[in-house]
Order: C-alpha cells, then structure tokens, then sequence
C-alpha cells in the first residue's frame, strides 16, 4: 500500500530535496502544496506519484481535506524550547504550534531539531573563509556549535515522515567537531 506524505510548501529549496529523496521509494506519493506553481519542477510536475495544489502560506483548510494525520513541524532550528518564550521574537509561532497540536489528539506533531544548516550558517555569519583556509569565530573556541548539512537533514526529515509511530522532538545533528 503506497504512502501519501503531504509537503507544504513543496517549492523551497529544503521541501525539493525532502520530496526527492522520499520519492527514491516506489512506495511514496507525493501530495504537495505551493503558493506558485511555476517555481515546481518539471520533472516534480510531471511525476505520477506527485500531486500538485496551489494553497495560501496558512491554508490549514486544504490540509484537514487530506486528513493529515501527522505533522512535521518545519521549524528546523536549534533547541528553542530551553528559552524563554519572550526572546524567540519572529519565532514565537514555534510554541504556538507545538500547543495547538497537544490539542489535536488525532494529528502527531513531530518536532526535528537540527541546530543550524551548515551550508547556511557558513554562508550568512561570514565565518568560513576558504580563500585563506580560515574560520572566523566569536568566543573562545570552544563553544559547540550545533549544525546538520541539507543532506544529513533530508535523509533524517524522509525517515521521520516514513516512521509512522514518530512522534515529539528529535534532534538531528552531526557529532561534535574539535577546531
């Protein structure tokens, strides 16, 4: 019996790769949603176990009618759940979240903690410097730094979605690096 996972937001770069990798099983349908249907791939449209809707950034309606009966938070970040709720700022939908699915008995919320994307992070904070073989830090060089690369999350978010007992917060992220 193939397995329908629903991907919203299915245009972005993480949602494609997610996609891709859970459709190297010949089991997987895909049921994906986006706000612009022209930033899909051809090759994702054209797929018989892919189906594509247009949707708005909240449109809970359209996931009810699917009868989503687990949800994969996207948050993919660091364990915010040790800060106060007030320091999250453009975050604090997060909690909201994890509160309105503990009130939603039929649906399993799963939370991925990742830290941050490497590829990303390095990008952003302007830390790695390959032309001089450096990397820039603040501190003292010892703090841990919590990071996933796009691959190891992917694989980790496909098994997630597969595991039809996942449930609540995993941590995914690669072992501790010494500088």
């Amino acid at each position: 019996m193939p397995t329908a996972i629903a991907i919203a937001g299915i245009s972005s770069t993480l949602a494609l790769l997610i996609a891709r990798s859970l459709l190297q099983r010949p089991d997987v349908h895909i049921r994906g949603s986006s706000r612009n249907m022209n930033k899909i791939p051809d090759d994702l449209k054209s797929d018989s176990c892919v189906s594509l809707v247009q949707s708005d950034l909240y449109d809970t309606d359209t996931l009810r009618t699917l009868g989503i009966p687990c949800y994969i938070a996207s948050e993919y970040t660091i364990g915010y759940r040790r800060l106060d709720p007030t320091d999250l700022g453009l975050k604090s939908f997060t909690n909201d979240i994890v509160a309105y699915l503990k009130t939603k008995p039929a649906v399993k919320g799963v939370h991925i903690m990742i830290g941050y994307f490497i590829e990303a992070f390095l990008d952003y904070f302007d830390v790695w410097h390959p032309e001089a073989n450096e990397l820039r830090y603040w501190g003292t060089g010892n703090e841990k730094w919590d990071f996933t690369s796009y691959q190891t999350g992917v694989k980790y978010v496909a098994a997630m979605a597969l595991d039809p007992d996942a449930s609540g917060f995993f941590k995914c992220s690669i072992p501790s690096l010494t500088l």
